[in-house]
């Protein structure tokens, strides 16, 4: 074998190698990361990125990965766009001309400004399999972030081979954590500090039932400067530190018109204590603003003034927490701008990393005898923060200190969903039905959005097809809120159905109304915890009459079910031709590892097993 033909050898069968585990990709997934590269450095202050992305589509799902949006801003300014599409033999047969790309306002449907724009370009070839593969340049002379790594273009995608390289000056100190990745190489070369992580991604997560948030158990890294200028001077170095920049940020920005001034004033002069002073101009933002994401200058983290709240009547987050919290001082009351990472699931933030981890501001207003929590984008009961913020840490940024302090957790009390239902089952065995029920929690907030944003026949269709039980025909409902303040709902319908009674000869059964319960993954196929981020509390009450044509020949035996993770009881009396059935289901908030989930879940099925159980049974007269 003579040297040329031995190279042409090893090329072809390192391809093979090479191109074999694609292969067998491209019968599973719509496409693969082939290759992702990243570099980070910091040259004269500034920090300057290169990302580059080769992408191998298989089909027409696959299409949507050759669609490439690329934010920027005055202080982010992205140039050296390119993109190009190979056939499968790896010829170029695609490349991005410059008019091929759009530039756009990245304003959404709740953002009414922003000065962030976007790069938009859309590829595809019409054949598969085809290669698609850009790369581009973004320069940031302000900055919080050195990299939020995560070599992932979609937790369905496997992604084979992605690197991040960073260099920086030796006296610019920086802090790193990573997730699902080996250490760094690290080395220092003619005064620069090199780093180098490698990552894959090639076990493949599914979405799961009561998971944790799924970005936590892909490859990450992210990396801060110890100091930074964003706007003003600021630092990582401790979260008084951090917190101290972003209370900076509101400097001047709490002046109030005096005709605002006044109407406070004339709200909360003839009112006793703080707390009602604080719960009327709570009702005042309420009604006076609305919600609106507005972004500007510093990419979303300084909010407006006060002064263009009260003007315009609408702001985002930030700017409607600093108009309350102006509007408070005017009375002489305190409140504490605060940072949270909301969300109705759960996503810790990583106490031991200082830096910028939150999504939602709220006020934290510390009383003398309490505390009140305030979210000033709500329209829920004054005081109520809910699923969305709840039992997490948060940033207060006090006069004197910035720290993480944890927000309430919803009690069971809280969260508790009771029903009554009265139930007559007719003589052709079909059955009429009331349901009335006291919703918390969840349930709470969810009726109180469907009655707000929803008209008559949207709530109308979105009750009957996703909150009554299966099985029933809706026929009337209604949504009452009890009180301004108070955190619940009750719902009330009528229904029929005629799907519970299997008859037998001279005897029937009737099946008794079940809880509803999501489906669950078996042990064998579920990969990460479960994750309950608030309780479950539910309780049904019914009472069924029986028509004169049945007798009520038994009914089932009492059952209670208790594990670590909650309880389940159900109990059964009847006097004459009335059942009355009580149950109760617990759960508890918290996280099961997926070594308990076993445990959890037969939990769970010994339940459903119950629920599927219960039925009266009758015999005709």
């Amino acid at each position: 074998m003579d040297y040329s033909y031995s190279i042409l050898y090893r090329f072809g069968f390192f391809m093979f190698l090479f191109i074999q585990p694609v292969l067998s990709y491209s019968q599973e997934y719509d496409a693969v990361l082939l290759k992702q590269l990243s570099n980070v450095e910091i040259v004269k202050n500034k920090l300057i990125q290169t990302h580059y992305f080769r992408i191998r589509i298989f089909n027409r799902k696959g299409d949507r990965y050759a669609k490439v949006i690329i934010p920027y801003n005055k202080i982010s300014r992205v140039s050296d766009i390119s993109a190009s599409i190979y056939d499968n033999l790896g010829n170029k047969v695609q490349k991005l001309k410059k008019s091929d790309i759009i530039q756009r306002s990245a304003v959404s449907n709740v953002s009414f400004y922003t000065d962030t724009y976007v790069n938009e370009f859309s590829m595809r070839n019409q054949t598969y399999p085809y290669t698609f593969e850009y790369s581009y340049t973004e320069e940031d002379e302000q900055f919080v972030f050195l990299s939020d790594w995560m070599p992932v273009i979609d937790h369905e995608v496997p992604t084979i081979q992605a690197t991040l390289k960073m260099n920086v000056p030796v006296d610019y100190p920086v802090f790193y954590r990573s997730n699902e990745l080996a250490n760094p190489e690290i080395d220092t070369v003619a005064g620069r500090i090199y780093y180098i992580w490698n990552a894959s991604y090639t076990n493949i997560l599914s979405d799961e039932i009561w998971s944790p948030e799924i970005h936590r158990f892909l490859p990450n890294v992210e990396i801060v400067p110890d100091q930074f200028r964003y706007e003003c001077a600021g630092s990582n170095s401790s979260w008084n530190a951090y917190g101290a920049w972003n209370l900076s940020l509101l400097d001047g920005l709490d002046e109030l018109p005096v005709s605002e001034r006044i109407k406070i004033h004339s709200l909360t002069d003839s009112i006793q204590g703080e707390k009602e002073k604080i719960r009327e101009l709570f009702h005042y933002l309420q009604d006076a603003t609305r919600y609106i994401s507005v972004s500007i200058k510093t990419g979303g983290m300084k909010p407006y003034p006060a002064s263009y709240v009260a003007e315009k009547k609408y702001g985002d987050c930030k700017a409607l927490a600093n108009y309350f919290k102006a509007c408070l001082s005017v009375i002489g009351i305190r409140s504490d701008y605060t940072l949270i990472k909301a969300g109705e699931v759960i996503d810790p933030i990583d106490t031991g990393f200082p830096s910028q981890q939150f999504n939602h501001v709220i006020l934290l207003i510390p009383l003398q005898q309490d505390s009140i929590w305030l979210d000033c984008t709500s329209d829920l009961a004054f005081g109520y923060l809910g699923t969305f913020t709840q039992n997490r840490k948060a940033l207060v940024l006090g006069l004197n200190e910035c720290k993480l302090v944890s927000t309430p957790a919803l009690s069971y009390d809280d969260i508790l969903e009771t029903r009554k239902i009265n139930i007559l089952l007719n003589a052709d065995n079909s059955m009429q039905c009331d349901f009335k029920g006291t919703c918390r929690g969840y349930k709470y907030e969810l009726l109180s959005g469907i009655l707000s944003e929803f008209n008559e026949s949207e709530r109308k269709q979105y009750v009957a097809r996703y909150i009554i039980d299966p099985g029933f025909e809706m026929e009337n409902y209604s949504i009452i809120m009890p009180g301004r303040d108070d955190p619940e709902a009750i719902l009330a319908f009528t229904a029929s159905a005629d799907h519970f009674v299997k008859v037998y000869g001279n005897e029937a059964m009737l099946k008794i109304i079940p809880l509803q319960f999501n489906t669950l993954e078996e042990p064998k196929k579920r990969q990460m915890p479960v994750q309950v981020n608030y309780p479950v509390n539910k309780s049904d009450s019914i009472i069924y009459s029986i028509p004169a044509c049945y007798k009520v020949s038994a009914i089932p035996e009492n059952v209670k079910i208790s594990s670590a993770y909650g309880e389940y009881e159900a109990g059964f009396s009847r006097a004459g031709n009335t059942v009355q059935v009580a149950k109760r289901f617990v759960i508890k908030s918290g996280t099961i590892g997926v070594k308990d989930y076993p445990e959890f879940y037969n939990f769970r099925n010994r339940i459903i097993e119950a629920e599927n159980s219960l039925y009266i049974t009758l015999l005709k007269q």
